[in-house]
Parts: C-alpha cells; sequence; structure tokens
C-alpha cells in the first residue's frame, strides 16, 4: 500500500505547497507511483501543477470527500484524477474545502472522512502526498488520521519555529490515543538564508529544541525568488530551473527522504524476523 506522508505547519507561507508538489514531482521522476492531494483550499499545488481557474473545478477533494459523507458512490478515478506533464495524478483542492470543517461538524468519526477516501485510491500509488491546510482544526487532524508520515515545512524565521510546539503537542495527542503509526518524518528548513544571523541563530534554536525528539532533515532549502517565479509558468524549481540552489537542495532533500524510508523498511524488516 502507499505511503501516505502529510505536509503541515500551523503557519502559513512557509513553503509548505512548494514542497509537496516539489517531493511529488521528484518522486515520480524517479519512477515511484505518485499522487498529490492538495487539501488547502487556496489550491496552491493544483496552481503549481497547472490547474487554471481552480474555482471552476466541478469535481475537487471537497466534492468527493462530500459524496463520502452522504453516503454517495465516487466517481470513476479518471474523472477526478488529473495527469499533469511531470507524471503525478493530482486530485486538486479550491476555495469550496474551506467549508469542510462547516460540513463535517455534524458527521459520526468526521476525523477519518479523509482516510475514507484515501482508502479508495492507495492501492493504486507508491506515495500519496498531502498538501494540508496551515492551520489546526478538523481537516489537519484528517490528515494526521490519514497519514502515516508527516514533514513539518518550518521557514528559518523565529514565528514559525515556535509555532513547532503546538504542532508536535497535537501530533502526540493523535499518535498515542489514535494514529499510533503516525510519525514525523522530519523539520525541513525552508526559506534559509544562511549568511544571515536571523537564519543561524533560528536553525540553533530549532536543532537545539528538537534534535532528538523529533528528525530534522539535513538538507535545508535556500530562500530563492525562483521558487515564486516557477509558479508562474505552472512549474516546480526542479522543472523551472534545475540548477537554482534551491533546486538542487529539493533534489538533495528528496534523496534524503527516500534513504531514510528504506532504512525504516530495513528495520521493519528485521523486526518482523525478530518477531517470527
Amino acid at each position: 500500500m502507499a505511503k501516505i506522508v502529510g505536509l503541515l505547519n500551523e503557519k502559513g507561507g512557509v513553503g509548505k505547497s512548494a514542497s509537496a508538489t516539489t517531493l511529488a514531482y521528484l518522486l515520480a521522476k524517479k519512477g515511484k507511483r505518485t499522487a498529490l492531494i492538495d487539501f488547502d483550499g487556496q489550491g496552491h499545488s493544483s496552481i503549481i501543477f497547472g490547474v487554471k481557474n481552480i474555482n471552476k473545478l466541478e469535481v475537487t477533494i471537497n466534492t468527493l470527500l462530500r459524496k463520502i459523507i452522504e453516503d454517495e458512490p465516487l466517481p470513476e478515478r479518471e474523472h477526478y484524477i488529473i495527469k499533469t506533464d511531470c507524471g503525478v495524478d493530482l486530485i486538486p483542492s479550491n476555495s469550496q474545502l474551506f467549508t469542510l470543517e462547516r460540513n463535517l461538524c455534524n458527521v459520526d468519526f468526521r476525523e477519518r472522512i479523509l482516510s475514507r477516501f484515501v482508502d479508495t485510491i492507495e492501492e493504486h500509488y507508491d506515495y500519496i502526498i498531502i498538501d494540508a491546510m496551515p492551520q489546526m482544526g478538523t481537516p489537519m487532524i484528517n490528515v494526521m488520521m490519514c497519514a502515516n508520515g508527516i514533514i513539518v515545512p518550518t521557514q528559518a524565521e523565529l514565528l514559525s519555529a515556535q509555532g513547532l510546539s503546538e504542532l508536535l503537542k497535537h501530533y502526540q495527542v493523535i499518535r498515542n490515543n489514535s494514529n499510533h503509526q503516525l510519525k514525523i518524518e522530519g523539520i525541513l528548513i525552508t526559506m534559509d538564508s544562511q549568511n544571515t544571523i536571523v537564519s543561524a541563530q533560528v536553525r540553533k534554536l530549532i536543532e537545539r529544541g528538537f534534535a532528538g525528539a523529533v528528525p530534522i532533515f539535513k538538507t535545508h532549502i535556500p530562500r530563492s525568488i525562483k521558487v515564486a517565479e516557477a509558479v508562474l509558468y505552472h512549474k516546480t524549481i526542479c522543472e523551472y530551473m534545475p540548477g537554482n540552489p534551491a533546486a538542487i537542495a529539493y533534489e538533495r532533500f528528496a534523496d534524503e527522504f527516500l534513504a531514510c524510508e528504506e532504512r525504516s523498511g530495513e528495520e521493519e524488516s528485521l523486526l518482523g524476523k525478530e518477531k517470527a
């Protein structure tokens, strides 16, 4: 079954959508069957992957979840999956998703609605990446209940780093009480201005505060205006300008992520053999 990875942070503007789309692109480039669920009403991942006029879309993740809530059959996958040029299967989003929390308020087991949808598609993929809304609430809890891994993009600025503690508290509650398989794959430091005092201090703050308790990716994504410029052309930075330092860093990050996945798989295999 697919590895389901949510990219989330309670603070917006930390490079979450850029990281989600770029990771999905690189996984597909490496031959992994990859889907991306845009689970943010801003629809940034959908825009990066070339969807125009997102608010005119007839079928989005919100549409699909409403069908699950109302116990209606889902359409065939080819009617809602958008096949991107880079090989990623996209389930798009738009501003209708902002109504999801209200629509879920009287729904039984509302924290598992996204899981019920993902159950219908996961056999088709190696990786399902979820770009989550940047605020704690029922939608983000749905992502944590659905995923078995979390990546936390964190801008190298003080306010972004301070929000990590609250997110980790929510993670621990969900892991301890509901989704016992959930784990944090790592904190990914983004928009890193390596030569500034602020970025250096924030990197040290994160490493001192969370090292040992939460993995921190060794790769840091440097700040580059070209990442935002790539969005104008509906591309990830790795497609738009592969030689850019941010693109090179994302390549290293994807390799680091996959290496961690491989080590984790080997450890689980050894543990299984010991139990047998």
